[in-house]
């Protein structure tokens, strides 16, 4: 309501995530292919045991449970890459 829309980015990270996923909470086995291509499902548990996952994930129902990562972590963490990419893009044109 109060937020003025940034034109650069029409469409929001988190509702597009969200449009594709249809849900709140995603398994990480489903991101590997889309955001995590050069990891393994057994590389990314391992990474996921450390914290060493570029998004917070967590075990929504004990340790039998796949990890998972809430979309909105996905989202800031694509947003975050986005516009590191972005500055180091500008400081090279410049």
């Amino acid at each position: 309501m109060g937020v003025k829309p940034n034109i650069e980015d029409p469409f929001d990270t988190l509702w597009l995530l969200q449009m594709k996923y249809r849900k709140p909470v995603v398994a990480i086995e489903e991101l590997l292919a889309d955001y995590l291509p050069h990891l393994s499902l057994i590389q990314a548990n391992k990474r996921a045991c450390k914290c060493d996952l570029p998004f917070p994930v967590f075990k929504p129902d004990g340790k039998y449970s796949p990890w998972c990562a809430h979309l909105s972590d996905v989202a800031l963490w694509l947003t975050s890459a986005r516009q590191e990419a972005k500055k180091d893009w500008h400081a090279m044109k410049s």
